[in-house]
């Protein structure tokens, strides 16, 4: 696993696939990697960033916004709609 601010494994019709997200509040780069390929650069310019990405032939929706009066960000997954909660490190 990598150094991603969050990270999470998701079983897709058989396969499991990992989904990372890197964000920085100094930068506001986010960087989405799924199984270890980058699917999606952005800035978090206002309070709120969605990024969707096909996995498999389902939708995943990354979700990162600021948080703590800007002090910190915090990503969220959502496949096919459904919250995925992230691993712990």
């Amino acid at each position: 696993m990598s150094e991603a601010n969050n990270v999470w494994r998701v079983d897709v019709d058989g396969e499991q696939h990992d989904i990372e997200v890197e964000h920085s509040t100094m930068t506001g780069k986010i960087v989405v990697r799924l199984d270890g390929q980058v699917m999606d650069e952005e800035r978090l310019w206002f309070s709120k960033e969605k990024m969707e990405f096909p996995v498999g032939a389902h939708t995943a929706r990354v979700t990162v916004e600021y948080a703590y009066g800007g002090f910190a960000a915090r990503s969220a997954l959502h496949l096919d709609g459904r919250y995925v909660e992230p691993l712990r490190k």
